[in-house]
C-alpha cells in the first residue's frame, strides 16, 4: 500500500456533489483526487490541502493541525492554498 493511502480520502467518499474516484497525486502540501461531479456528470480534479508533516485527518474527513504548535503555520498554508485556488478558478479551459 502506498504511504499516502493512510491519509487519502477513501474511494467513494462524497464531498457535496463530488464523488471521490481515485488519487491522482500527492505532493508536499496536498492530495489531488479524480472525482465525478454527480450533478454535471463530468470528471473533475479536487486538490485537498493536507501538509502531512504538520496535519492529520480527524474522523476520517477533517484535516487539522497535529498540535497547537502547528496551528499558525497550518493557517498560513490554508490561506496560501486558497489564494492559489482563487487564481486558478479564473481560468476556464477543458484541460485545466
Amino acid at each position: 500500500m502506498p504511504e499516502y493511502a493512510k491519509y487519502a480520502l477513501p474511494v467513494g467518499t462524497k464531498l457535496r456533489e463530488y464523488l471521490i474516484e481515485n488519487v491522482l497525486g500527492v505532493g508536499g502540501f496536498g492530495i489531488t483526487y479524480l472525482a465525478e461531479d454527480t450533478h454535471l456528470k463530468r470528471k473533475v480534479a479536487i486538490k485537498e490541502y493536507f501538509p502531512i508533516e504538520i496535519a492529520w485527518r480527524e474522523d476520517n474527513t477533517i484535516v487539522i493541525p497535529k498540535s497547537e504548535d502547528f496551528r499558525e503555520s497550518y493557517s498560513v498554508g490554508v490561506e496560501r492554498f486558497l489564494r492559489e485556488a482563487r487564481s486558478l478558478a479564473q481560468f476556464v479551459h477543458p484541460n485545466i
